[in-house]
């Protein structure tokens, strides 16, 4: 691994749609969809939607909610251009539709970073090592920034 890096290459930050022709899913019919391999689930490199206001990928995808995954490139199976995958649920992010149309001005990295922020403290070793990959990658810009991030984020639940 790079020193002096969060940014781990493996790690892949996707946006997820059900292209059945339906506008709305629960968050239950995404992980049926995903755990199955289901041939009409479109997969987003988030770097594809990062920047974009709720609203605008909520229109680019078609989609009353928007579901986020952050996973190992390894957790990906392309095989004559097909993709299977196996992704540990509990690095979804499943953003309903009254969440978003309350955050429609937002941008989705942001909901995303407040959401990873929010539970940082709470989740396993490998999740954290993902939420610092997003932060450095898509937010913060800097190993040192992260860095920083993450010692205020400690600080705070030792605090409470």
């Amino acid at each position: 691994m790079r020193e002096n890096t969060f940014d781990v290459l493996a790690y892949k930050f996707f946006a997820w749609k059900i292209n059945d022709g339906k506008k709305s899913h629960t968050c239950d019919e995404y992980k049926f969809s995903i755990s199955n391999n289901n041939s009409s689930m479109i997969i987003i490199p988030f770097e594809n939607v990062d920047g974009l206001k709720v609203q605008e990928v909520q229109s680019l995808l078609s989609t009353s909610e928007i579901i986020i995954s952050a996973s190992s490139y390894y957790s990906f199976n392309y095989d004559k251009g097909n993709v299977s995958h196996n992704l540990d649920s509990s690095n979804w992010f499943y953003f309903d539709s009254d969440y978003l149309d309350e955050h429609r001005e937002e941008t989705i990295d942001k909901l995303l970073e407040e959401l990873m922020e929010r539970y940082y403290m709470q989740v396993d070793d490998i999740s954290k090592r993902m939420y610092r990959c997003f932060f450095e990658r898509y937010q913060d810009g800097s190993y040192e920034k992260t860095k920083e991030r993450v010692k205020r984020l400690e600080m705070q639940s030792n605090n409470k």
